[in-house]
């Protein structure tokens, strides 16, 4: 039987993100889905107001002048359309802005909602799925360093990534670069579920890494 509130809201989210590179719907449904699979692992009761916050997550994309306001200028968005068309109580519009807002900020908020909302969106970042939108992402850049294939970034922490955004260094300037900051994601899982689910993505990940670095050096040994 189909939920027409969440109809309601899933029609609202793909009238809007229409042209989010490596953030639009497909990403979004992810994300939902992801959000269920560890909601029901981790016992949470309230799947409702878990697939709500999913599809708004992203929504600031849209509007925020700053990509890394999304989280805020989305919680905005999705309280007015909440309230608006009567869709949650208030109470459970605050658990949900909650999330939304601090979803894209591994170092503010908490709530077993959002971390679990937090988890699903990181989730997206692994696999085959991680190495597709890695790639799309970061399309304008060269794909590695021949010098150095796996990167200066290869096998960095989520705390080494902090410390070069910290000093305006950044991800770096590979496609390689993206996917090993993509695979640093795993230390800011925060439920047993995700780390579970993760685990053998980031190894295909890692994976594919090394199988490139073979494949370019050592290509006429390769059988």
């Amino acid at each position: 039987m189909i939920n027409k509130k969440i109809q309601r809201v899933e029609d609202y989210i793909k009238s809007i993100m229409k042209n989010e590179v490596a953030h639009d719907f497909k990403h979004v449904d992810r994300v939902r889905k992801w959000a269920f699979k560890i909601a029901k692992k981790e016992g949470f009761k309230d799947l409702e107001i878990v697939e709500i916050s999913a599809l708004f997550h992203d929504i600031g994309l849209s509007q925020a002048e700053k990509r890394s306001m999304h989280g805020e200028v989305g919680a905005e968005m999705a309280a007015k359309f909440l309230i608006d068309n009567n869709i949650l109580t208030q109470e459970k519009v605050d658990e949900v802005c909650n999330a939304i807002r601090h979803h894209n900020k591994n170092r503010e908020g908490e709530g077993k909602l959002l971390e679990i909302l937090r988890d699903a969106d990181i989730m997206d970042l692994f696999g085959a799925v991680g190495i597709m939108r890695a790639f799309t992402s970061k399309s304008l850049n060269p794909e590695y360093n021949p010098a150095n294939i796996k990167s200066e970034t290869w096998q960095m922490s989520a705390s080494d990534f902090d410390k070069r955004f910290d000093s305006g260094v950044g991800i770096g300037n590979f496609i390689i670069d993206q996917i090993n900051f993509q695979i640093s994601g795993y230390d800011n899982l925060s439920t047993v579920s995700a780390r579970k689910f993760a685990k053998p993505l980031v190894e295909f990940m890692n994976d594919f890494i090394k199988r490139l670095d073979l494949e370019i050096h050592d290509g006429q040994d390769i059988v």
